[in-house]
């Protein structure tokens, strides 16, 4: 091929959007794996047409948020500082050549399935719009907390601000009321019980030995709507993280919601509390606090996606065997929280990696743009899918502050200080380090499809 030609060939850009845990695993994936194989085929000389492939990750943020440690980090920076749980994308993939990599601080704003088009803006840009055409598109946009200390809402100078203020809420607090009873509300109210209350003692949080409750320094309420906590686990695991925060000066309220809240002009919160299992206003109670923390649910960031590819909920309708956004067209893939099926979970994340390995190196090295090949450019690849089989077991690891906790895989329970050992501790930070820098990516071989090239 001459040296002209060379420079009019075609560029087929895939792109990741989102660069959280799931994101950011799929963009070394195919830094590592993918665009290898990918030069391999342009470098055989029977090959239709030589294409040049670009990898383009975007993100609001310029870092990678472990937001599975945000529970304590949100309770003090001083028990888990910003560098063990905020790191530099750029940084983290400066070892791919910019010939093949781009990364770029920018918000989706929209997506043209007919042209192909990605719409974005970047983060120095309010007004513009740009378009990025893809070739391939993984869509890993996730989810956002309510409470913007929990997970990454827009950008990181944004996140530290409210993390800063919240830490500083917290330590001016004598009453606070956290609500929602699964692992980020159980998690939080037991890193601001032992931060403001003091440990239970050795034996206490090894063991979780204890039910006596501790009247603290500060009043600290949990509210559920549900019966019990952690409702996802068995109920025996709820009566032991009960029992811990009992410990830690933590009060558990069931079957109660918050209805609104309100700051009063003395500088307070005024929570509404619902009756046991009713949102009607009429059975009311109000109570000022001076700190209310929101800590139950997820929202989908998917607003910038057409409203025909998504559910009811605003999730993103993807293919849960296979991980394709089937109605987006070709080569369009979901992988994570944003996903309609997913139960938003690390140990999901991990096991759906594999299965957008296959498939996107099969429909990508299976692609002909050739006349010859037409119109089986677009048409499935030699052999079979790889398939995501759904984990139905619970795994839920829930510290109940530093000293251990409670926890459940796949129908064991884990004793306390194994929670410890597993995540208490530090929170699992070195996972953090080592996922952003791609040190928990493997190959995966495509079995049987000697075909695909």
């Amino acid at each position: 091929m001459s040296e002209s030609a060379k420079e009019e060939r075609e560029q087929r850009n895939i792109i990741i959007l989102g660069a959280s845990f799931a994101g950011i695993s799929a963009t070394h994936y195919i830094l590592k794996n993918i665009l290898p194989d990918l030069k391999a085929k342009n470098a055989k000389k029977d090959n239709d047409v030589e294409a040049k492939y670009h990898v383009y990750l975007l993100n609001p943020s310029t870092d990678f948020y472990f937001r599975s440690a945000a529970s304590r980090f949100a309770a003090s920076v001083d028990r888990l500082p910003a560098d063990k749980i905020l790191y530099d994308i750029r940084e983290l993939c400066k070892g791919y050549a910019s010939e093949d990599f781009t990364f770029i601080q920018a918000t989706a704003t929209g997506l043209d399935t007919a042209a192909r088009n990605l719409l974005y803006k970047k983060a120095t840009s309010e007004l513009e719009e740009d378009a990025l055409p893809y070739h391939a598109l993984v869509i890993a946009t996730g989810s956002r907390t309510g409470d913007p200390v929990f997970s990454m809402h827009t950008d990181t100078p944004t996140l530290l601000s409210a993390i800063k203020t919240r830490n500083a809420e917290i330590a001016d607090a004598h009453d606070i009321i956290v609500s929602g009873g699964g692992p980020t509300g159980v998690e939080h109210a037991a890193e601001i019980g032992e931060l403001l209350n003091g440990k239970p003692g050795w034996f206490g949080g090894w063991f979780g030995g204890g039910s006596k409750s501790r009247e603290g320094r500060v009043k600290i309420t949990l509210v559920t709507a549900a019966e019990r906590l952690l409702p996802a686990t068995r109920p025996a695991i709820g009566k032991a993280a009960e029992k811990q925060l009992h410990r830690l000066g933590v009060h558990v309220v069931y079957k109660t919601r918050v209805v609104q809240t309100r700051k009063t002009e003395g500088g307070k919160t005024g929570v509404m509390l619902s009756g046991p299992g009713s949102t009607s206003p009429s059975t009311s109670q109000v109570r000022e606090v001076d700190l209310y923390i929101p800590a139950h649910g997820v929202l989908p960031n998917s607003s910038w996606l057409p409203h025909d590819l998504l559910d009811s909920s605003g999730w993103l309708t993807t293919n849960a065997q296979t991980l394709r956004v089937d109605n987006a067209g070709p080569r369009v893939y979901a992988l994570g929280d944003i996903t309609s099926f997913s139960r938003r979970t690390i140990p999901e994340i991990l096991d759906s990696i594999p299965v957008l390995a296959v498939n996107l190196t099969r429909d990508l090295l299976s692609f002909s743009s050739s006349p010859s090949h037409s119109p089986s450019s677009e048409a499935k690849p030699k052999g079979k899918d790889r398939h995501l089989t759904q984990q139905t077991k619970t795994i839920q690891i829930v510290p109940l502050g530093s000293g251990g906790g409670v926890g459940e895989a796949f129908g064991w329970r884990f004793p306390s200080w194994v929670v410890w050992l597993v995540k208490g501790r530090d929170m699992m930070v070195w996972m953090a380090g080592a996922t952003g820098r791609g040190e928990r990516i493997k190959r995966e071989m495509l079995k049987g499809e000697e075909g695909v090239f």
